[in-house]
């Protein structure tokens, strides 16, 4: 089965989705994961930190319901993917102050011009993941190319009042990942010595 490696967010079938509220476990934290792809993060941050639950976002059917076969197999029930666009659907199955982290690893990077709107951080995106957050929760970006980190960057950062705190220093990338789990393009990247810019912040007050 051939899988689409880019998807345009903006097609109108895209806003079309049905979808119906999450149920998340009250008693253990949420991280999400937008552009899960193969959730081959998920599986190993599950791995990592069993005791919590994990969300990855995908806009590809196909490779949720691979990734749901995956983990399944796997015995990783605190893990799923559902098929949902980024740009509208968050609200909808995300209750308010509900996620710990959120992850943005490695988005298309949508070369042109024209095409900037499509890329998933913005300053739109960031205001949704505001009000999904807990009080002190965070977002995490990982990707090889600059002027995406910069524009994550810039969204983050450039805010009146300031809503969220960078984990390093203002304006500063992280040195390395806070955590050992990786996608396969981060482990592609890695492994061919690609510069990967890395951002993290916390959550300082609630919208």
């Amino acid at each position: 089965m051939r899988i689409r490696q880019h998807v345009n967010p903006l097609r109108s079938d895209f806003f079309a989705i049905f979808l119906e509220p999450l149920t998340l476990p009250a008693d253990r934290p949420v991280e999400v994961e937008l552009g899960s792809a193969e959730a081959q993060f998920l599986m190993e941050r599950a791995a990592e930190e069993p005791g919590r639950s994990y969300v990855g976002v995908e806009i590809r059917r196909e490779l949720v319901e691979q990734s749901n076969r995956r983990c399944q197999q796997s015995g990783l029930a605190q893990v799923r993917s559902v098929f949902a666009n980024i740009s509208v659907d968050l609200p909808r199955i995300l209750p308010p102050a509900s996620v710990s982290r959120f992850f943005v690893n490695f988005p298309d990077p949508w070369w042109k011009q024209r095409q900037r709107k499509r890329r998933v951080v913005s300053e739109e995106l960031i205001d949704q993941l505001a009000r999904l957050l807990r009080p002190g929760g965070e977002i995490h970006v990982a990707t090889d190319i600059f002027d995406i980190a910069l524009d994550a960057m810039a969204a983050l950062e450039d805010e009146n009042p300031r809503r969220f705190h960078n984990l390093r220093e203002p304006w500063c990338f992280l040195a390395q990942s806070r955590f050992a789990a990786r996608s396969r393009r981060e482990r592609h990247c890695e492994e061919l010595g690609i510069k990967i810019w890395r951002l993290a912040y916390r959550l300082t007050w609630e919208p």
